[in-house]
């Protein structure tokens, strides 16, 4: 049994296979401090924002580095996920 997340995206549905691919395959190509800016917070007030909730099983070693870049009260691991998705900045 993989690890899960859940996480509130802003992203259409995608493949659970293919989202969960394509997060494998960039969070191990990339640096913790390249994950870390990426992970900055999204705007909160933005009214046009449109979050639901998406469970994603990921390796364990892919999940740390997750939850490690979006640790703290100006990052997220949701806006971290999306944008590694291919989602807005």
């Amino acid at each position: 049994m993989k690890p899960h997340i859940i996480i509130r995206s802003e992203l259409p549905r995608m493949n659970p296979e293919l989202r969960r691919d394509i997060i494998t395959q960039k969070v191990r190509s990339m640096s913790d401090a390249e994950l870390r800016a990426l992970a900055k917070r999204r705007e909160r007030k933005d009214p046009g924002r449109r979050l639901h909730p998406v469970g994603i099983g990921l390796p364990s070693d892919v999940l740390d580095r997750l939850t490690a870049a979006g640790d703290g009260p100006e990052h997220s691991v949701s806006a971290l996920v999306d944008r590694l998705l291919g989602g807005e900045t």
